[in-house]
């Protein structure tokens, strides 16, 4: 269990119930609030949700700023060069949350999309061991098997500093 200052945000539980998953062209997200009353609902879901968005989407870089601007707003920069400013100016968390889902939130058919197999490196038939296609290559028809199943020829066979001895004995 997570020690420290606010342990509950650190557990897995907790960070795996987030539900926003991010579209996959943004690559960044500046969040700017202020120390004044119209900037809560901002902290608070710095506090709260940022945790768990960060945790789903691990590859997008998520910046908090304070007093930068004199007013709280959330800018998302997309991979296209795009950006969007958000003014979140005396929302509430949730509403943030609403918000930033609408804008910056992937949809049901993009989640589909961007679901990868678990070991891809299934889909490769070059490729053995544990995640691969098979275990050995041995398992493959007109390949030679294991050693360990079927003896190799040449084993049996004495080794070239054995064959010295025995010229130089006899």
């Amino acid at each position: 269990m997570p020690t420290g200052r606010f342990p509950f945000r650190r557990t897995f539980e907790y960070l795996n119930s987030g539900k926003l998953i991010l579209k996959s062209d943004v690559k960044n997200v500046l969040l700017n609030y202020t120390t004044k009353q119209e900037s809560l609902g901002l902290r608070n879901f710095i506090y709260k949700d940022v945790p768990q968005i960060q945790y789903k989407n691990r590859t997008v870089q998520i910046m908090t700023t304070r007093n930068r601007l004199s007013y709280p707003v959330v800018h998302i920069f997309f991979g296209n060069g795009k950006k969007v400013a958000m003014d979140v100016d005396s929302k509430t968390g949730p509403e943030i949350l609403e918000m930033f889902g609408k804008v910056a939130g992937a949809t049901e058919m993009e989640q589909k999309d961007s679901v990868k197999e678990k070991y891809p490196g299934r889909l490769n038939p070059a490729n053995f061991g544990r995640f691969g296609h098979c275990y050995c290559i041995c398992q493959k028809p007109g390949q030679r098997p294991c050693t360990a199943i079927v003896p190799h020829p040449e084993a049996k066979k004495p080794k070239f500093w054995q064959l010295k001895e025995e010229a130089s004995a006899g």
